[in-house]
């Protein structure tokens, strides 16, 4: 691995040994997702971004936004949210791939 200021170039082998780490505590499908989506060169990258599985960009933001606290879990039910539109805006910092969700 070389760095250059902030940039870091991985070689081949330093990209295997990474992905053989990875591969212990995620799904093959997951780190696949990653690469379709940011390349194998900055797979180590991947735990830092990785968010998890979801089934639509609703559910996962909703988790989100639960999760680090920014709405209650306990919302009173007269308290309805537009959860498609509020995915829609929050995505744009995010990316999915067959389910797979990455801090950009």
């Amino acid at each position: 691995m070389v760095g250059i200021g902030t940039l870091t170039i991985m070689n081949k082998k330093d990209i295997e040994e990474t992905i053989k780490k990875l591969k212990k505590n995620y799904t093959d499908e997951a780190i696949e997702s990653y690469i379709e989506l940011f390349s194998e060169k900055s797979i180590d990258n991947f735990e830092e971004s990785y968010q998890g599985e979801y089934d639509n960009d609703e559910d996962f933001v909703r988790d989100l936004l639960e999760g680090n606290g920014d709405i209650s879990r306990d919302l009173p039910s007269y308290i309805h949210i537009d959860w498609e539109a509020t995915a829609r805006d929050i995505m744009m910092d995010y990316s999915e791939d067959n389910g797979f969700y990455f801090r950009n």
